[in-house]
C-alpha cells in the first residue's frame, strides 16, 4: 500500500478494505459539501444534492441517501469514488470513532493493523 493512493486509501488513515463503508449506517456531511463534491464528480450541484443527499436529523448536516444493503452509496467496487472529498467520520476512522460488536471492527485491515502493534 502506497501513503497516499487516493483510491486505495492512505497508510496512516485508511487501509482501503472498504468495510466501514459497506457497514449499514448513516454518513454526515457539512451542508457546504456538496459544491466541492459536484465539482469533484463533474455533475451539477442540484444533481448531487438530490442523487446523493437527504436533510439530517438534526437539519444542520446532510446524510447520505441509504442504500438497499446499507452501505455507504459513495462506495463502488474499487472503494470510495469520493476518497478526497470523504467526511470527517470516514477521515478519522477507527481513531475517533469505533462500532461496538467487536464482528465489525474485524472487518477493519487498520484496526487489525493496530490491534497487532500494540
Amino acid at each position: 500500500m502506497n501513503g497516499g493512493d487516493e483510491r486505495n486509501g492512505d497508510a496512516r488513515y485508511c487501509a482501503g478494505c472498504t468495510a466501514c463503508c459497506r457497514w449499514p449506517g448513516v454518513v454526515t456531511f457539512p451542508a457546504d459539501a456538496v459544491g466541492p463534491l459536484a465539482d469533484y464528480l463533474g455533475m451539477d450541484e442540484r444533481a448531487c444534492a438530490d442523487l446523493f443527499f437527504d436533510i439530517a436529523d438534526n437539519r444542520g448536516q446532510l446524510r447520505t441517501k441509504k442504500t438497499t444493503d446499507g452501505g455507504c452509496i459513495f462506495v463502488g467496487e474499487t472503494g470510495c469514488r469520493i476518497y478526497p472529498h470523504r467526511p470527517r467520520q470516514c477521515r478519522t476512522f477507527p481513531y475517533e470513532w469505533q462500532r461496538p460488536e467487536a464482528a465489525c471492527m474485524a472487518q477493519c485491515a487498520l484496526h487489525k493493523a493496530l490491534k497487532r502493534r500494540a
